[in-house]
């Protein structure tokens, strides 16, 4: 496996306008144990006050929780002819991941406790608020809640992969066989204006999460994760084959161009997107296998040729 990752976050416009800060943010990493991906969006609604700070901590507690859980997890997929461990099964490893949902929650909370101590809020923070939130705050209540935000991770190893989701956005793969999914289930409590966070108080139970071993299934050529800023640009039937199309297109372009190259068409995309429609703050994060992705080029060639004559049957 030859794994890149890659992120970017921009300021929408509809926050440029009303003089709102960033609250999306991406992160992504690199090494020789794994490749990982986070997305976070922060909520933008009044007494979220300190969203964007909530997204910065839950990308960086993330990726912290990543990397111990994959560097821990490490020794029971060593060949050891010895066995004094073995693999996990899929059930314990659904647990482990569960375990370790709740270990980002708990990181992110102790931040956030940090946070708060020794930046408490100030008068002009609760009067945003409003009335409701800004008695409870007050009174010492639902103080998470100025810091909500959602949160998207992936993780890619030479043994596994797997993806944790909080909230709304989109968790998509795409494989070598030129098919598709979105393996995380969604959470149908997403809706409209409405979304899980991490800052609920039920986030761990309401989190969803999937993992796959590689000796049973080939990992994804490409993943994509991406905050709202991007999905909410499509129809809500079709979101999944937009997204596909989308995403296809910009795996071709690791192919034909490279690495670099595409990502700082990402950075442009992802420009467009938080200047057009919603005018929201648009985040997109990622990892390609560059062996395996130009393996799959001719196929989603193929396939978008298919496409191009069925369309032009229907003229």
């Amino acid at each position: 496996m030859v794994y890149k990752s890659f992120a970017a976050s921009v300021v929408g416009s509809n926050h440029i306008k009303h003089g709102k800060d960033k609250e999306d943010r991406a992160g992504c990493l690199d090494n020789p144990k794994m490749s990982l991906a986070i997305v976070a969006d922060g909520h933008g609604a009044d007494e979220c006050f300190r969203c964007a700070t909530g997204a910065k901590i839950a990308t960086e507690c993330a990726i912290d929780a990543l990397q111990d859980f994959i560097n821990k997890l490490e020794p029971r997929f060593k060949e050891d002819f010895l066995r004094k461990a073995s693999p996990p099964s899929r059930q314990e490893f659904d647990g482990m991941l569960r375990t370790l949902v709740k270990n980002i929650i708990a990181r992110w909370h102790d931040e956030v406790d940090m946070d708060i101590k020794a930046k408490p809020f100030t008068a002009a923070e609760l009067e945003k608020a409003g009335e409701k939130y800004r008695k409870k705050y007050e009174a010492g209540e639902c103080l998470y809640k100025a810091y909500g935000t959602t949160l998207i991770a992936a993780a890619v190893t030479s043994h596994y992969w797997f993806g944790i989701h909080i909230g709304d956005g989109r968790f998509t793969a795409l494989y070598r066989d030129g098919s598709f999914d979105q393996p995380v289930p969604w959470d149908e409590k997403c809706f409209l204006n409405q979304t899980t966070s991490i800052c609920d108080e039920d986030a761990a139970e309401r989190a969803r999460v999937y993992h796959s071993f590689n000796s049973e299934k080939a990992p994804p050529a490409a993943i994509f994760l991406c905050s709202d800023g991007v999905d909410d640009n499509y129809p809500v039937e079709e979101n999944e084959k937009y997204l596909f199309r989308l995403y296809r297109t910009i795996a071709l372009t690791f192919a034909e161009e490279g690495f670099d190259s595409t990502t700082r068409q990402i950075k442009d995309l992802a420009n467009s997107f938080a200047s057009k429609g919603k005018g929201d703050d648009t985040s997109i994060a990622g990892m390609v296998d560059m062996d395996v992705i130009k393996q799959a080029a001719p196929i989603w060639r193929r396939q978008i040729a298919a496409e191009e004559q069925a369309a032009e049957k229907t003229l």
